[in-house]
């Protein structure tokens, strides 16, 4: 399952540079005069407000997905980790702060292109199905997109094969030049869904400044 997370979080890091860069919580404070920094990424994107109490945070280093790792490289953030082992759920995000308007109107353009949001959630459905050693087959996906900051789009696909099952969701979504990316692998049955979660991490990212 580690592989799955690993090649998963690339995928998305990959596409997002080639463009070329690309509700419940704690209560939003007033806006600081701190601008937002790729060192905020920690206290911005700790979802544990909002997850239950079955996940704990892990260390991405220690479980070979630090940024370093997976070759995401200095315009994003470290990854944030969290497990629950009962019901089964990773969830992991990383954000980028894009400063040059041409660049988030690239951004924006993948956002809203549907067939490549699909396209990305059946690479991490196949990379999931590959390491349980069958083909994707069956696969679903539904692309949507949420009232959430500026703009957002959520990508849901589950596939089943030869008994083996698994579910991946991927949220982004932008807050005026910083751009989050939340995903989710679990196997079916009950799921914290990621739209809670972005709303937790927006109402962070507002009491920076941009």
């Amino acid at each position: 399952m580690k592989t799955t997370v690993k090649i998963g979080i690339f995928m998305l890091a990959l596409l997002i540079m080639v463009v070329p860069a690309v509700a419940c919580g704690e209560p939003t404070a007033p806006p600081s005069e701190k601008k937002i920094t790729l060192a905020d990424a920690p206290t911005v994107l700790d979802m544990t407000w909002e997850l239950s109490a079955s996940f704990e945070r892990l260390d991405a280093a220690s479980e070979g997905l630090s940024n370093e790792d997976i070759e995401l490289g200095p315009d994003f953030s470290e990854v944030e980790l969290f497990l629950s082992e009962e019901p089964y759920q990773v969830v992991f995000a990383y954000l980028t702060i894009i400063e040059s308007q041409l660049e988030r109107a690239s951004s924006d353009a993948l956002m809203r292109d549907e067939e490549q949001i699909e396209s990305m959630v059946l690479e991490n459905l196949r990379a999931g199905a590959a390491e349980e050693g069958v083909e994707l087959s069956g696969a679903n996906v539904e692309v949507t997109y949420p009232d959430i900051g500026d703009l957002a789009v959520l990508g849901s696909g589950t596939v089943g094969a030869y008994g083996v099952s698994m579910g991946y969701d991927m949220l982004i979504f932008k807050s005026n030049k910083v751009y989050v990316f939340i995903a989710s692998i679990y196997l079916p049955g009950e799921k914290v869904s990621l739209a809670p979660l972005a709303i937790g991490i927006e109402q962070r990212i507002l009491v920076f400044s941009q």
